[in-house]
């Protein structure tokens, strides 16, 4: 009784969509070392067939709703210790099954509606003009090679002194394809306004708590791209405290020399 109450508390009254047994299926393998991601979505696939059949409102009830217990629990965890694991089973279940949920692209998501009155824009003329083109026949240069972005040498270096000390440590063997991945976590915090505006108010403790949220929030884009780091992270408390500490004193550094 207790645990169903759990799931009521957090996802809408009438919409059931799995139970008990697959948060328990889906919990045994994200939580075994050796589990697999294939694994994984052998699980939440059922449920996205179930979720493709509610009607719309219940589709976006759906959602919101376990998008709210996944924010709310994330950024609690970080000031509260929890002790009862069905709570964090449906956070962990929580936020791999929303990756997999179809967007409906008739409306903005909630939080886009929120952040902008889409009523106050309008398409309004402010030039008009002609390019002037000279006539005759003339070669076009060949077009070159796509512009790639990357950190500078600076910034790239202290990410490969983290795999070391990492791999020294903790002996986790971490590869190339994990610097990389680590590389683009820090590009997408690199840019995040409201962690720019923390560091900026507050002191490197409590910008910390920010940090904290924000790079737990962005670690979801690496359930597909790098399962295993993913895992690495979320299963060794101390791996990934030590992760974030480093990643949190390149990013103060890099906003630092913006000033």
């Amino acid at each position: 009784m207790r645990r169903r109450l759990v799931r009521a508390r957090v996802l809408p009254a009438g919409v059931h969509l799995f139970g008990q047994e697959e948060l328990d299926a889906f919990a045994t393998i994200y939580f075994d070392p050796a589990g697999e991601l294939g694994a994984l979505h052998a699980v939440l696939d059922p449920i996205v067939v179930r979720f493709d059949e509610l009607e719309e409102a219940e589709r976006v009830e759906f959602r919101g709703s376990l998008g709210e217990y996944v924010r709310l629990y994330a950024f609690l965890s970080q000031v509260i210790r929890f002790v009862d694991a069905d709570l964090e089973k449906l956070y962990v279940f929580g936020r791999v099954l929303l990756r997999k949920l179809p967007v409906s692209r008739d409306e903005l998501p909630r939080e886009i509606q929120e952040a902008i009155d889409i009523e106050s824009y309008r398409i309004q003329k402010t030039r008009e003009g002609r390019i002037d083109l000279e006539r005759g026949v003339q070669e076009l240069e060949p077009r070159g090679a796509k512009e790639t972005f990357e950190l500078p040498l600076e910034d790239l270096e202290p990410l490969s002194q983290i795999i070391r000390e990492l791999n020294d440590r903790f002996g986790v063997g971490l590869t190339e394809e994990d610097r990389l991945s680590i590389e683009r976590l820090l590009e997408r915090i690199s840019d995040e306004p409201a962690l720019e505006a923390s560091v900026r108010v507050n002191t490197p403790e409590n910008a910390r708590l920010t940090f904290d949220h924000v790079v737990n929030d962005r670690l979801q884009d690496m359930i597909e791209s790098n399962f295993k780091l993913y895992k690495q992270i979320a299963d060794d408390p101390e791996f990934g405290g030590r992760l974030l500490d480093r990643l949190f004193e390149i990013y103060l550094e890099a906003k630092k020399l913006e000033t």
